[in-house]
């Protein structure tokens, strides 16, 4: 159970730190509601999985081309960078709360846009290879095949939790924040949206 526990401390200590993940998911929690907020860091916290289990195991489970996946990513940073300006340039009676009914379709979208805004991440491997690093070197358990998977299921619970905190945290907030202060918050979600995108384009045009 350590290495569950070790996970879960690590996922969620490293999505606290304000970025645009943090953001975006606040922005969409206003103008959506829990269900599309959740499903976009629902997609993050799966790919957090993913990595952190191929890193650990150091297994590779796809055999994917450079020049593949170099275009997945910026397919993937090409729409942050649209969806951040479309935000960012929204004129102030477009910011609005709009229905936050749910369909399958839309969840679908969030939890899509999620696992996009994490896979184009030139960084994140960066990141987790250093988190892998550091656990291999606690060297508190076993780095056997359950150890691994129990450990990289935990980091993807703590990073999902710490975004299920930070909703219901906003919901406490939330008419303030619809009453005096959406409009600049969805053009600052906007804005973080574009400088990542932007960061992104610089960190994959350099490696």
């Amino acid at each position: 159970m350590i290495a569950l526990v070790i996970g879960l401390v690590i996922g969620f200590l490293m999505c606290i730190p304000i970025g645009p993940i943090n953001i975006w998911v606040i922005n969409t929690f206003i103008r959506r509601g829990a269900a599309q907020a959740l499903s976009i860091a629902l997609g993050g916290s799966l790919m957090d999985f993913i990595y952190f289990y191929v890193i650990l195991s150091g297994i590779s489970l796809f055999t994917i081309s450079d020049q593949a996946i170099f275009y997945f990513k910026a397919g993937g940073i090409a729409l942050i960078f649209i969806l951040g300006l479309k935000e960012l340039l929204s004129k102030a009676k477009e910011v609005e709360v709009k229905d936050s009914a749910q369909s399958p379709a839309r969840l679908a979208s969030g939890f899509l846009l999620g696992v996009i805004i994490y896979t184009s991440n030139p960084t994140l491997i960066i990141t987790m290879t250093g988190l892998g690093t550091f656990v291999k070197s606690l060297e508190l358990f076993d780095l056997s095949r359950l150890n691994i998977f129990l450990t990289s299921l935990g980091l993807a619970l703590g990073s999902f939790g710490w975004f299920g905190l930070l909703v219901f945290v906003t919901a406490k907030y939330e008419s303030k924040i619809r009453d005096k202060y959406l409009g600049k918050f969805v053009k600052l979600s906007g804005g973080l949206m574009v400088a990542l995108s932007l960061f992104m384009t610089f960190k994959l045009a350099t490696t």
